[in-house]
């Protein structure tokens, strides 16, 4: 016979299904987590998409001799992603002057 302390079948079981269920919402949560970390990157870029760093105002793409940069509707600032400057100044060491015009 067995001592009445000693775990019996039921003991095992009801461990094995409770250590299932505690990895299965480990999972459901580190998913879940996921998921709202992507949804609170969405919402921030969509917060500052095209909003103007001055005023925050919205930007207008405009296209200057072929290069399109940002315009803000509020204070009429341009700004320029990344390498676009550097194609204004190519085309301007060319000749096309897109610079002379803006500073000139």
């Amino acid at each position: 016979m067995t001592p009445a302390d000693a775990p019996t079948g039921y003991d095992e079981e009801d461990r094995y299904f409770r250590e299932r269920e505690a990895e299965q919402l480990k999972q459901m949560r580190e998913k879940l987590d996921v998921t709202r970390q992507e949804q609170a990157a969405k919402q921030a870029k969509e917060t500052h998409w095209m909003k103007c760093p001055k005023c925050g105002a919205d930007l207008t793409e405009v296209k200057m001799e072929g290069v399109m940069v940002d315009k803000c509707g509020g204070c009429e600032g341009l700004f320029f992603d990344s390498g676009e400057l550097e194609l204004m100044i190519e085309a301007h060491k060319k000749g096309l002057g897109p610079l002379r015009r803006m500073f000139g």
